[in-house]
Formats: C-alpha cells, structure tokens, sequence
C-alpha cells in the first residue's frame, strides 16, 4: 500500500466503485481494512499494475477448472478467470450502473475489456433453497462475469458451483436467448413488469437475474449480439502477442495437409487411382469446397465441372479416405439434381462408375444417403432427389438420420429435462431420456457410421456418403467412420486433423448452425456438437483406445460456441480466407496442443493397425447422457464425485472431483509406484552380479614379504549333493524346488546352466 500511495498522484479524487474494483483486483489478506485506509487517504487512486503479457500456454479457456488444491477445492491463478483471492473484505459500496466501467479487472484477460456494468442479482434454481446474491453482472468484449458483493463468495467452493461458473463467466456468444420467466402465483410480480431475467446459453447453462430488467434487457442485448461475426472476440487485435506464439497459432491453423494426409494412408496423388485437381482455386466450381480436391485421375477437368452442375450447391463427390490395405475409400458429396422428373446426368454416371472401378477388390460401391427415404423422395419436388437403384456401379441404402429442426428440437427437450428439478424424475430418469429422443437420434448416427466403417474394413467396399447439401450428416458419418478405421484419429493430433478436414474445410456452417453471436434461429442446430458426443460415448466404452479424455471433448465443445477462437468461425473456407482467419484470430489447436498435458488419455494403449469396429449391439445399447457436458449448469448434482481419499502412493494429497479424474489420479499414482519399483529391482539386481564376482583388494597391512597375487576370490558354499527337482542358491546355498524362479531366502537367480558351486 505504501508503494501504491507513492506511485499515485496526490490530488485525484476516488470514487467508491474504482475503490471496491482496485481493492478485489489487488487482493489483500482477510485482515486488511479497506474502509481505514480509504478515510485517512481520501485523495489517493489506487494505481492498478498492468496485465501480465499473456502467453500460448498460460491462457485459459473456458472449460478450464483451476488446479486443485491439497484440500480438494480449486485454486486461482493468474491464468484463470476466478483470479479474484478467496479473502476479501466485503464491501458495502455498489457500482453505479449508469457510470463508466473500468475497462480492466484484475480478473480480465489479455486484450479483454468491460463495456458495461449493471447492478443486478443471481438468483439459484428454487430447489436449492439459497438466497438471491446482490452483486454486479460485467459484460466484457469476450464474456458475462456475475461478481457477488460479498467478496468471500467469488472464490470457487464457497456456496455452489453454479456460482462458481457465474464469477468465472459464461462466453457473451454463447448467449442464446434473453427471456422473461412465466409469471406464476408466486412470482409475485404482474407480467407486465417482470423483475427477473432468464439468459439461455448455447451450452444448455442459463442464468437468472434480478434487478432493473428492463436496464439489463437493454445492455445484453447491445453488447451480447452482433451484427457481423468480425465483431467477435477472436477479430480483437492482439498487440502483445509475441512472434512465436503467431507461428503457433498458424501452424495450428494449419493443422491439415491433404497431401501428407493421403500419404500417410499409404496414397501416391501422383501415381494412385486418384488425383489432386485445383479447378476450385477460385471457390468457382463449388463455393463451399476448398481450392484443392481428390478426384479419380481417369477423370478430366472438364468432367469434373460437369458433375459438380449436377449435384446440389455443386458439392460433386471428393474422395477423404482411402483404407491402406484394401484399396477401399469413402467418397461424400451433395444429394443429385433429379427433379420430379429424375434427370440423369452422363458425366455423373461416367464420375460414379470410375469411383466404383477405383477399388480392385469390390467394383460395385454402396452408396449411404443419410436421410431418411421419404424425405429424400420428396427432395425430388424442390429439384432434389438421390440416385437411381438401377445403377449397375453402385447400391443405394438410406440411413434414417433425421434432419436438423428434429436435432434442435431433441437437444431443447433435454435442457428441459436436465434443469427440471422434480425428485420424482430420479426413479424414471431414463424413460424421460429416452422421451427427448437425443439418445436415438445418437444411436441412429453411431450405428450408420460402424455401417459404413464395417463395409470399408470387412467388406473391402467403397462408400460415398451424402444428405441433401453434404455438410451436416455427411461430415458427421465420413469423421465417424475414419476415427473407426485409422488409429492416427483416435490421437490428439489426429482428431484435430480429422475434424479440421471433415468439419471446417469440407463446408460445415458454423456461422448457421452454431450462430456465435447470434440469437437462436431456424438455421441453428446442435450438429457438431452431437458428432462430439458420439465420440464421448466411443471414449466411454472404449476408453484405451483414445489418445485424448473426454476434458478435451468439452473444451472443443465450448470452443464452438465462444467466438475466441478463429477455428470455427465461417461457414466455409472461402468466407474464411476472406476474413484472413488464420492471421487475425487464434486457433483453437493451437491452444490445445500447447496445452497438451491437460489432454492426455492416461488409460489409452497404441493399438495395432487392425480397424476398430465395435459391436453394434453392445455400442448402442450403452449409449447414455453425455452429464459432464450438458448437466453442468443443473441444480441437482448428477456428475458422479471422485473419492475424496487419495490414491495409494499418490505423491500429492489431492481430491478428485470426478470418477473418470478419480481412475485417472489412481492409474498415474500406481504407474510411479511401479517405476519406482522397477528401479529397486534393477539396483537390486546390479548388486546381486557385483557380489558373485567380487574382487576384494588385500590390505596393505597384512601384505606378505614375498610377492603374492594382491587380490583372491570370495568363497562360495559348497553344494555337492542336489536333489532332482531342486537347484542350490550360490549365495545363501539354500536348496530352492524348480518352480521358483528365485531363491526364497536371499531372491538370487539360479546359477546358469553347467554352473558348479566350487569352494
């Protein structure tokens, strides 16, 4: 404090909000007296330090969860967004809603700044029984921020965890809607005006608030939607980012390369049925495709503009994975323009024939349409359709997956669900799963895609894969597929590769579908994030076949929604490379390949080449609710808790706060105690040789006056009789049965063959 009076300007008047921030920024001891010192230095500002420099490992995210602590609860950090220190004198002064914001907190970021401020209350769900918390709602240029006014609740552990992720904050473009509750008899409150607000998050999490409504209503909706997606956070200049940490984040931009791709499957572009052709550089052929694609060699540039005027959004079929041992591949593409009167296109029939021929094992291919078979039919009247079954190259099969308003629809049954807080919903919780229809809409895309794995590995058939435009269900099955055939996608690395390839540069629309930014609308719809959760219910079952833990799953999946990142922005890679994506935003692999450690499987096993295809009986049938992702804003804890009790041989007396953390604790704890062992044994080991065949100097004492060897060997017992079965230790000479590999007394070896005890 002497030091802040020092620096400060003598003269400057303060004001109670700058105080109260300054005071929750620094963060004293829980003895510090605010108050005295603020009425015997009335003049004095207290001088803030600037933000530390961020760096690409330090940065935070918004699934991070602090380090835990010898006690169990979370700690805070600089990197976090909980920096707030847990002993801070409450302060009795609010912060005026009609005055500038400090544009800086202690627990702001780098490059993050507050736009507004309102007073305002949080109000927990009725089931929890806990009072309404006055406090202030920050809205920054990445995120909403609750700040209690008693300032010993903004450190995770003290209250509830819903409070927790409120003092953390939620992105601002994770915002899905802003809403009044439904008046009720007990609301006490006319419904013309209200005096609570609901904010829906994309995540399923919602907020409740209480305060000027109708001031909060009018600030969120100025600084939480936005017109353009360039007015996201990750468009912020970033002015102390060093060079190095812009080679990281290109290269995680970068993270796929369709040539190394095709050749680590063992593809040559140059001599393989297949090519590499660049008519798209000029996004002129296919908008939504990007500048280069694989295409069979036998077919002509000229061909290929042909097909892509056939097919819809002239998404003409591109090869994505070839099997490396028997020349199968899949193929995906947007659904034919037939019509009502079924047109047949001859460059599309010569392009699909020529795929089929590409496999030398199986000539005829399965062609996998995603929807469901009526409504494919019924695409024919708006211009649309699917092959023709009488196709001598190829088979035609519909999937049944349903399209994305039912998706939508199914996924806002289950915010419903997971938020009702009935304690007669414990005893038919899975009925009232079951009812949302996420868990078979789940299963229906799980068991499509071990079709289309199982007819490329066992079947050796080529698959082309499409819906109605190709960037929905499409990606979902085609990403699916490959992570059940290629090992190299079941790693971190690899999965990042596999989502960047199938997902952001085959055209899924991010900007529609995830909306970062915007409101929801009829062109939103949880497609990505129901692909991320087929690969936690693969993770589930299978969990040491993946590289990666389920933390990296929910850290992509709030990624999506946050607009910090580069990575998910657009809905194609034209609209991308005109925003200079890669340049001017962060990537998001970058980040978690920096941050690697906190992703690693500990379970996961480096598999042999052999495709992984599960029983589909077993998979779909212990397919449940992805809780750790969707129940996280519930007021019922539905998260299984870790064992507060340490591991055995655990080095640090930490608490973990789930199962799955829990295994992962227990498994690193018994790895070191096996090393450690291992050591024991190898010295062990070492000083068992050096005893029978050590060398012992004579001492010059009792040196001879004759000139003698000055060294002798070290006896050994003799053993002259043995009985069958049985062999002698050369150490302790004790008589040891055959089975035991070891002696039981001194855990000597047996003598080599041929070997003789001699005196």
């Amino acid at each position: 404090m002497a030091r802040v009076m020092a620096l400060a300007p003598k003269g400057a008047p303060t004001t109670s909000t700058q105080a109260s921030a300054s005071h929750a920024s620094n963060g004293s001891s829980g003895s510090f007296n605010f108050s005295a010192v603020k009425a015997q230095v009335p003049s004095v500002p207290v001088v803030r330090p600037p933000p530390p420099a961020p760096t690409s490992v330090s940065t935070p995210s918004y699934g991070y969860t602090p380090p835990r602590t010898s006690s169990g609860s979370s700690s805070s950090s600089s990197s976090s967004f909980t920096t707030v220190p847990s002993k801070l004198v409450a302060s009795s002064t609010k912060a005026s809603s009609s005055a500038l914001p400090e544009r800086k907190q202690g627990w702001t970021l780098p490059n993050e700044t507050i736009v507004a401020t309102v007073n305002a209350g949080f109000i927990f769900p009725a089931a929890l029984s806990l009072p309404s918390l006055p406090g202030i709602l920050f809205i920054s240029n990445l995120r909403l921020r609750f700040q209690p006014e008693n300032a010993a609740l903004r450190s995770p552990g003290h209250l509830h965890r819903l409070l927790d992720d409120a003092v953390q904050g939620i992105p601002r473009a994770s915002v899905a809607k802003l809403t009044y509750p439904q008046p009720t008899s007990s609301s006490r409150y006319d419904s013309a005006s209200p005096t609570q607000l609901i904010i829906k998050f994309k995540d399923l999490r919602s907020w409740t608030l209480s305060g000027e409504t109708t001031l909060l209503m009018t600030k969120l909706n100025r600084h939480v939607f936005v017109d353009s997606p360039l007015n996201l956070f990750a468009f912020v200049p970033n002015t102390t980012r060093a060079r190095v940490d812009e080679d990281q984040e290109l290269r995680g931009h970068r993270i796929y390369d369709l040539q190394q791709d095709f050749a680590r499957m063992g593809v040559d572009l140059n001599r393989s049925p297949f090519r590499v052709t660049d008519m798209n550089k000029g996004y002129s052929i296919c908008p939504t495709y990007p500048t280069q694609l694989v295409v069979p060699s036998s077919i002509s540039d000229a061909e290929v503009a042909s097909v892509a005027e056939f097919r819809s959004k002239g998404r003409l079929p591109i090869c994505c994975f070839v099997h490396s041992r028997n020349a199968a591949s899949i193929w995906r593409c947007a659904q034919p323009k037939r019509g009502i009167f079924h047109s047949q296109n001859a460059s599309d029939d010569r392009y699909l024939a020529h795929i089929a021929l590409s496999n030398r094992n199986q000539t005829k291919m399965w062609i996998a349409d995603c929807r469901p078979e009526l409504n494919a039919r019924a695409n024919n009247f708006t211009g649309g359709g699917t092959e023709s079954s009488n196709s001598q190259h190829a088979r035609v099969s519909f999937l049944n997956i349903a399209n994305i308003h039912a998706m939508r629809e199914s996924l806002e049954n289950v915010r419903n669900l997971v938020n009702n807080t009935n304690s007669e919903l414990d005893f038919a919780w899975q009925s009232r799963m079951e009812d949302t229809k996420w868990l078979y809409h789940v299963r229906l895309v799980l068991s499509a895609a071990v079709r289309v794995a199982d007819c490329v590995e066992n079947k050796q058939t080529t698959v082309l894969v499409h819906c109605s435009d190709g960037w929905d269900r499409t990606g979902q099955l085609c990403a699916l597929s490959q992570i059940f055939l290629d090992r190299h996608y079941r790693t971190i690395t690899g999965f990042m590769q596999v989502v960047e390839k199938e997902w952001i540069r085959l055209g899924h629309k991010f900007h529609d579908r995830v909306g970062p930014g915007k409101t929801e609308n009829e062109e939103q719809a949880p497609i990505f994030l129901q692909f991320l959760d087929c690969v936690w219910q693969l993770w589930r079952q299978y969990p040491t076949y993946f590289e990666f833990n389920s933390a990296l799953l929910v850290e992509i999946a709030d990624a999506l929604f946050s607009g910090r990142y580069g990575t998910f922005l657009g809905n194609c890679d034209r609209e991308r490379t005109t925003w200079g994506l890669q340049t001017r935003t962060p990537s998001l692999w970058a980040y978690l390949l920096a941050n690697r450690d906190r992703f690693v499987n500990p379970f996961y096993r480096d598999h042999s080449e052999k495709a992984f295809i599960p029983p589909t009986s077993s998979l779909l049938r212990n397919v449940t609710l992805w809780t750790e992702y969707y129940c996280r804003g519930s007021a019922i804890d539905v998260i299984p808790h870790g064992n507060p009790c340490p591991p055995t041989w655990a080095i640090a007396p930490t608490a973990a706060r789930t199962v799955q953390e829990d295994l992962a604790d227990a498994l690193a704890a018994a790895q070191l105690k096996i090393r450690l062992l291992e050591q024991e044994l190898l010295v062990a080991q070492t000083q068992a040789q050096s005893m029978q065949s050590t060398v012992v100097s004579a001492s010059p004492l009792m040196a001879p006056t004759t000139p003698v060897s000055t060294t002798y060997s070290v006896p050994v017992p003799v053993i002259n009789a043995v009985e069958p079965g049985t062999w002698a230790c050369g150490i302790c000479s004790k008589i040891n049965l055959s089975e035991f590999p070891k002696c039981i007394v001194c855990g000597r070896p047996p003598p080599p063959p041929g070997a003789t005890t001699q005196l």
